[in-house]
């Protein structure tokens, strides 16, 4: 894990800090060979800060299983799960064999070779098409071992029922900066340095909920509508200048769907690529919101262990959150 004095770490308004780098980039300010991003924020005194949070021994799953929509969404292929048997050898057992499996069917963090910025015309620190294409650069490997902090949940999607501005979770509309602020504020809680942040917007619970037929009909690429948080500029500034070292929902795409993949300012392109912040998304969040609620603690200690896929563009999260 990295050392990081976040005492100069430069806040938003003073980026970019690397002659040339494009506008509200960091690029740089890990070093310009850095290929890891906001998990550098991710320290060894914070994993040690996160083991105290753990106070009852509950373990909640984020994940959820590989193959839970069906049919997948945004028009992928479903993996075929074949369990190989070893009776031609005279044994008594069996293998996996995962045939047509996209990292990110189901559960998955976004990794820094996911998506580049148009506009610069590069991924992460500069990172080229060609780089991308050709090697290992970006690769989910770089955040393999190094996933383990404080996580924090902003339950947005609770904090707007009971404000009285209930959100349909399968309709495209935006959790607002001030929205995550006010649900923050309500659960008492408050970032520090390096934490992972979860936010509940109530789309996987609405699309479980949902008829095989609705979920049919919601899979394809053109027909898919969910929730998210809000794409502007103040909100990224808001996540960087509080240090976040990953954002996840529990949404297909953490911003609204559909997005529009010619606009700069979409939030993937803010973060996957200017800022190397991973992006988590589909993840499972109630149970562990549920039992935050009771005991009005939204911090606690968070694993995931992405695949140790070298050069790997996603992985699923296999994460764990520990109260």
């Amino acid at each position: 894990m990295a050392k990081i004095d976040f005492s100069k770490i430069p806040q938003f308004s003073q980026l970019p800090v690397k002659p040339g780098a494009p506008p509200d980039s960091n690029w740089g300010v890990f070093g310009d060979d850095d290929q890891a991003g906001c998990v550098n924020f991710l320290t060894e005194e914070g994993v040690v800060e996160a083991a105290r949070l753990v106070r009852k021994g509950k373990v909640f799953r984020l994940d959820t299983p590989i193959n839970y929509a069906s049919p997948p969404l945004f028009d992928r292929q479903p993996v075929h799960h074949t369990k190989k048997s070893f009776e031609s050898l005279g044994l008594l057992g069996y293998d996996d064999v995962l045939d047509g499996y996209n990292t990110q069917e189901g559960s998955q963090w976004d990794g820094l070779g996911h998506v580049g910025n148009l506009s610069a015309k590069a991924f992460y620190n500069g990172t080229t098409n060609d780089e991308i294409k050709g090697s290992n650069k970006l690769g989910i490997h770089n955040w393999a071992g190094r996933f383990v902090g404080r996580g924090i949940l902003i339950d947005a999607f609770r904090y707007r029922q009971e404000s009285g501005r209930p959100v349909n979770p399968l309709h495209d509309e935006k959790y607002s900066l001030a929205d995550l602020r006010a649900a923050l504020g309500a659960q008492h809680t408050a970032f520090k340095p390096g934490s992972i942040l979860l936010v509940r917007t109530g789309w996987m619970s609405a699309y479980l909920a949902a008829t095989a037929d609705e979920k049919r009909a919601m899979a394809p690429l053109n027909k898919l509508k969910s929730c998210g948080i809000d794409d502007s500029r103040e909100m990224v500034a808001w996540l960087w200048d509080n240090r976040v070292a990953a954002i996840g929902t529990d949404c297909p795409a953490v911003e609204p769907w559909p997005w529009d993949f010619r606009n700069p300012g979409a939030l993937h392109y803010r973060t996957l690529s200017l800022l190397g912040l991973p992006l988590g998304e589909q993840f499972v969040l109630d149970p562990l919101a549920a039992d935050c609620a009771e005991d009005q603690r939204y911090e606690f200690m968070m694993v995931s262990v992405p695949l140790h896929l070298v050069g790997g563009i996603a992985s699923p999260p296999n994460a764990v959150a520990i109260k």
